[in-house]
């Protein structure tokens, strides 16, 4: 009988979790235990489930896929592929240290190729082993010049180009494939994706509360629980927006509540 192992899907694109997902259907000896949206949920999971194999998009908002292998490190380390847009420098160091990336967008080949490579690994690799490339890895990696966040949000309009200073901003939502740009008085739909958004904010200011909203930090006037440990938050303007679960955690630190 052949050996199975678990996985866990993390990526803050649900279209590539589902990408993912969908490509391990043909390979019935990796178990999906979990999905991840964010690196907050993807920490708790991989401390509760432990999983053998992890698939981990790098580029997400708040933590990052580096934050979350940093933040497991002495646990039991599942084999990790990463999910990367990364430049030159960065894949070089995946090779070097010998760990495996999938570069999106992927094909379905290449995908094989990585889960036949992890299916190898975990048979011959040991904890230790993963442990020592994952810390290489790490070490290796440039350090990152400072964030520059926007302090006002282009809003392409018929025939011109106007901008909202992010300081007026209570939260934005995603609607469809729409997102809006929320002010006290004014509502302004904006061409960027919310996740592409949730990069350029500074985190200290603003907080994604979903995954389609984000809230600016001083705006939150209440929060009360809602449902199944999801909570709702009522902003200075009299909006309620939800807060997830998964998300709970990290507000909760920031505020002190």
């Amino acid at each position: 009988m052949a050996h199975t192992y678990t996985a866990l899907i993390v990526d803050d694109e649900a279209l590539a979790r589902s990408n993912v997902r969908q490509l391990l259907t043909v390979h019935p000896d990796i178990r999906i235990i979990d999905e991840c949206e964010d690196g907050i949920s993807a920490i708790t999971a991989i401390q509760a489930h432990q999983p053998d194999l992890l698939f981990l998009d790098i580029q997400m908002p708040e933590v990052n896929g580096f934050d979350v292998l940093k933040a497991v490190t002495g646990i039991a380390q599942p084999y990790v592929v990463f999910a990367t847009a990364y430049d030159e420098y960065a894949i070089q160091a995946f090779e070097v240290n010998a760990l495996d990336y999938l570069l999106k967008p992927f094909t379905e080949e290449r995908f094989a190729e990585a889960v036949q490579k992890a299916r190898t690994r975990l048979q011959q690799d040991s904890m230790g082993q993963m442990q020592s490339r994952l810390d290489a890895l790490l070490a290796s990696l440039p350090a990152q010049a400072p964030q520059q966040y926007l302090h006002k949000i282009a809003i392409r309009g018929t025939g011109k180009i106007y901008f909202v200073p992010v300081a007026d901003v209570i939260w934005i939502e995603a609607n469809d494939q729409y997102v809006f740009v929320h002010t006290t008085n004014d509502k302004h739909l904006l061409r960027n994706s919310l996740n592409q958004l949730a990069q350029q904010l500074d985190p200290h200011l603003f907080y994604r509360s979903h995954r389609s909203s984000i809230v600016s930090i001083e705006a939150i006037a209440e929060i009360s629980p809602y449902f199944k440990g999801d909570y709702m938050m009522v902003l200075n303007n009299g909006v309620t927006v939800k807060l997830a679960r998964t998300r709970v955690a990290a507000l909760r630190k920031m505020l002190g509540w």
